[in-house]
């Protein structure tokens, strides 16, 4: 009775602290893309792009995370002349009011997108491994166009992950996402590599700059901007 005693208070102490304190988890991530290319050097291109990892980070607390990407020193033998990447970075999350913001800047115009985190309705299946010295549970959903599996650590809080993806009784340390569209085809695998306290001087950084936008604005925006783009374009071609 003792005994089981202590192992509620030590598991208790452990998610206490994790809950307190500042911690950070670093992701290697492969962001995959697969189209039907004819052109030989394009392709080669895109093959290298998709064997080459990228990093992130999540720092967190209990209530919310900040998701960036971790630029690290290149070595131009192997590093690809071409980066095409789907993931979004710079994303804050307050989970207590499960609303996300972004600050970025689109075709020199300063936004500060701010909307509500998506849904994910999860299935958590009783399939479990080990992960960096931590017991992970994995569980399954289907988003859009894309099907999601994802590995969680119950003992860490809070209830998210890379990128939005959230909802799950714990941190995401390990994520697939495959989607499909009608001729391009998408894989991204998020995998942590390192959970730690976070040093002193890293901070979750609170986005407050540029015009505020819904995430459907923000979209409609580069739609819009991207159409003019090529308008203009195909009106300098007739010129010429």
């Amino acid at each position: 009775m003792k005994m089981k005693g202590l192992i509620f208070v030590l598991m208790t102490f452990t998610q206490a602290v994790f809950a307190q304190n500042l911690w950070k988890v670093e992701y290697e991530t492969y962001d995959k893309i697969f189209l039907d290319e004819k052109d030989a050097n394009f392709k080669a291109e895109l093959d290298k792009n998709n064997s080459t990892p990228k990093y992130y980070a999540l720092l967190f607390d209990e209530n919310q995370s900040y998701f960036s990407e971790i630029e690290r020193i290149k070595n131009e033998q192997n590093q690809s002349s071409m980066s095409m990447s789907t993931i979004t970075d710079h994303i804050y999350i307050d989970y207590k009011n499960s609303k996300y913001m972004i600050e970025d800047n689109y075709l020199n115009k300063n936004v500060l997108i701010t909307d509500h985190l998506p849904t994910y309705n999860w299935t958590i299946s009783r399939e479990t491994k080990q992960l960096l010295g931590i017991t992970v549970r994995k569980a399954m959903t289907e988003h859009q166009n894309s099907k999601i599996e994802a590995w969680f650590a119950s003992t860490l809080q809070p209830k998210g992950g890379p990128v939005f993806f959230n909802g799950l009784p714990g941190l995401i340390l390990e994520l697939k996402a495959e989607t499909m569209l009608e001729d391009e085809q998408y894989e991204t695998v998020f995998k942590a590599i390192h959970v730690k306290e976070a040093s002193k001087r890293e901070k979750i950084k609170i986005p407050s700059k540029g015009q505020k936008m819904t995430q459907k604005e923000a979209d409609d925006f580069v739609k819009e901007a991207n159409r003019k783009i090529v308008e203009a374009s195909g009106n300098r071609v007739e010129k010429d």
